[in-house]
């Protein structure tokens, strides 16, 4: 089965390509079940949310705090891998 790539691992490697780099770097099969685990913590999260804040606006926000925070962490995890190259 092949494997799913988010939409960071995509945009690098179209940079690469526009910029004639080779691959610089790979995350490692740990740092791949990380950001696994923390998209799962943070679906559940957000259907918690979906299911139990009413008011449209305070679940938008909530939502968009949940999206950042999980992106940032994410994110953190790429520019660790990206140190180490």
């Amino acid at each position: 089965m092949a494997e799913l790539k988010s939409a960071i691992e995509i945009a690098l490697e179209k940079s690469k390509k526009i910029a004639g780099e080779e691959e610089a770097w790979q995350l490692t099969p740990e740092q791949k079940n990380e950001i696994a685990q923390i998209r799962q913590i943070y679906a559940a999260k957000v259907a918690e949310v979906e299911i139990l804040v009413t008011d449209p606006e305070k679940r938008e926000i909530e939502l968009d705090r949940l999206r950042r925070d999980r992106d940032g962490k994410i994110e953190a995890i790429y520019q660790k891998a990206k140190a180490k190259k």
